[in-house]
């Protein structure tokens, strides 16, 4: 599987900078539930995330909260047999 992440659909709250802010996005929480269920469907191939602003980020918090994101999927990947 290739997941590729658009920051577009996450929570403003969570990832603030990017082009289109709308409120009702993902959660933090529902992309890492996502990414759990994918793994356990199938193997994750490959990742992206795009559409991710840092000029437009308010106090580095999508910043971080993107790091997360991808720190969880390494540790999926690492855990793929």
């Amino acid at each position: 599987v290739i997941i590729d992440l658009d920051c577009d659909a996450l929570d403003p709250s969570i990832v603030p900078g990017v082009i289109g802010r709308a409120p009702g996005g993902l959660t933090y929480w529902n992309v890492v539930d996502l990414l759990h269920g994918i793994s356990a469907k199938g193997s994750i191939a490959g990742f992206t995330l795009v559409e991710f602003m840092p000029d437009s980020d308010v106090d580095g918090i999508g910043a971080l909260n993107n790091a997360r994101i991808i720190c969880n999927v390494l540790g999926l990947v690492a855990r793929q047999s």
